[in-house]
């Protein structure tokens, strides 16, 4: 394997340095994989790996369940080793694009309101980052509460007036029964036991609240093309969901899966080449360069296999 330019020691973790460790399937808990992805890269910095909505691309070794197709990162760092990446990241660049993120989440609620609860229902969001979507959802009426593990995230939804509180799913200040909706934006596939989050959000659900889950879908057409260059496989994302597999997740967390929508984006063409050299588009850094500062800053609507699903507690 190389090392890229940024490779680092690894961080310690109660005085050790951390291992990977393998871990069972996410949806069905087998041990039953067959390797899909080596990695070709090594990084062993939990803070370069996890500190960065981005992360970094050909770090991880991805399998696939041979009993429900999940493909999942194992072995992999511990769950507190993740989370104190997540705790120092520092987004600036992507809490660069909030206007464009607002934007997008207020699209995606006018285009699902028949399926959502109405104005004034309380709402949580789950790794708000820096409150975008709580944005959205105020002015989409709705009572919004946001939970970040990233201290600099919280601080940049405060500033914004917004109610953000610093924590996971894992750990919050929430009783049960407290929303109408509770939404993962772009977050399941950062939690270390997605089925564990789910059971832990619909514990927060009233009776007859939605759960959204908006995810980078694995299963769809364009993935299947760009095999082990798709976009979205990075060291931030610990799991692949395609249509199928979340919808194993959901049932065998409780819920139901009855809605899916493609979810289409608004952020800035600038931003968006910026993250196509950071995961090294070919000829990115050129296609930059010759791009005038005007049309860098103009909005682009695209889709990028984003799939929202909304949920439901089986009763």
């Amino acid at each position: 394997m190389t090392s890229p330019e940024h490779h680092q020691e690894s961080v310690s973790v109660d005085g050790e340095r951390p291992t990977k460790r393998p871990v069972p399937c996410p949806v069905c808990d087998a041990s039953d994989e067959e390797v899909l992805y080596e990695p070709t890269v090594e990084v062993r910095d939990p803070g370069l790996l996890y500190g960065a909505a981005s992360g970094i691309r050909g770090t991880q070794r991805l399998v696939t369940c041979r009993r429900c197709g999940m493909i999942y990162e194992s072995p992999r760092y511990p769950d507190e080793v993740i989370f104190a990446g997540y705790a120092s990241s520092e987004e600036s660049g992507h809490d660069s694009q909030h206007p464009m993120r607002v934007r997008s989440f207020r699209r995606a609620l006018e285009k699902l309101a028949r399926h959502l609860p109405p104005s004034g229902s309380k709402v949580l969001d789950i790794g708000c980052a820096g409150g975008g979507y709580l944005e959205a959802a105020a002015a989409f009426g709705y009572e919004a509460v946001g939970l970040e593990p990233s201290r600099f995230l919280v601080e940049q939804g405060r500033q914004r007036g917004l109610q953000v509180e610093a924590g996971s799913i894992e750990s919050h200040p929430f009783s049960a029964g407290s929303f109408d909706l509770v939404s993962f934006w772009d977050v399941l596939e950062h939690v270390p036991d997605p089925k564990a989050a789910i059971v832990e959000a619909a514990r927060l659900l009233r009776p007859d609240g939605v759960l959204l889950i908006n995810y980078p879908d694995i299963g769809t057409w364009q993935a299947r093309i760009a095999g082990r260059r798709f976009w979205w496989i990075l060291s931030v994302h610990l799991h692949h969901f395609s249509r199928r597999t979340l919808a194993e997740a959901c049932r065998r967390s409780g819920v139901e899966a009855f809605v899916y929508r493609r979810y289409w984006q608004t952020l800035q063409v600038g931003y968006l080449q910026d993250v196509g050299v950071q995961l090294g588009v070919p000829l990115g850094r050129l296609l930059r360069r010759l791009t005038p500062r005007a049309v860098r800053r103009l909005p682009l609507p695209y889709y990028a296999s984003q799939t929202t699903a909304l949920a439901r507690i089986v009763r």
